[in-house]
């Protein structure tokens, strides 16, 4: 099955590094995502962010019961594009989804905002009708795995960066 979907590798991405060891977490502003414009702050919490960078993957109506050092935790919408035959002819899918983030750490970026933690680990899970790309047990790319959590199908990003740049 052909899947094209602009979730892949361009996905919900965070940074993978070891925090510098003065960093406080509780000191820290912690982010979710991957598109920041580095003379906006990020938004902690934020109730809508795109996760692609190019509008075809979208987290709507965020409500955050966790937000911290020890992860975040969220449910909402997704709003993805299928984008068959082409992401810009592609059928949007709206599903409700739950949300976990784990695993903040400092981003080596100079053009990132400095004294912010962006989550580094993040599944994206689908508890009613997942899009049809999703598939337990396979690998989109590296860094892009489709599982199963808390019996629901998901996508697990890892070891990905964030875009800091003029939007």
């Amino acid at each position: 099955m052909i899947r094209l979907f602009a979730i892949a590798a361009g996905a919900v991405a965070m940074v993978v590094v070891s925090p510098p060891a003065a960093a406080d977490p509780q000191d820290s502003t912690f982010a979710i995502g991957k598109c920041y414009d580095p003379s906006q702050p990020p938004v902690e919490r934020p109730v809508s962010f795109e996760y692609n960078c190019d509008n075809t993957g979208v987290m709507q109506d965020m409500t955050w019961t966790a937000w911290g050092p020890d992860g975040a935790t969220g449910t909402g919408t997704d709003r993805s594009v299928e984008c068959q035959p082409n992401c810009a002819q592609g059928t949007t899918l709206v599903n409700p989804i739950v949300v976990h983030a784990w695993n903040p750490v400092t981003s080596p970026s100079p053009e990132c905002p400095q004294g912010v933690q962006f989550y580094a680990d993040m599944t994206i899970a689908y508890p009613k009708d997942a899009p049809p790309w999703i598939e337990p047990g396979t690998t989109w790319s590296p860094g892009t795995d489709f599982v199963t959590v808390d019996g629901m199908p998901a996508v697990h990003y890892s070891e990905l960066t964030p875009t800091c740049g003029p939007r």
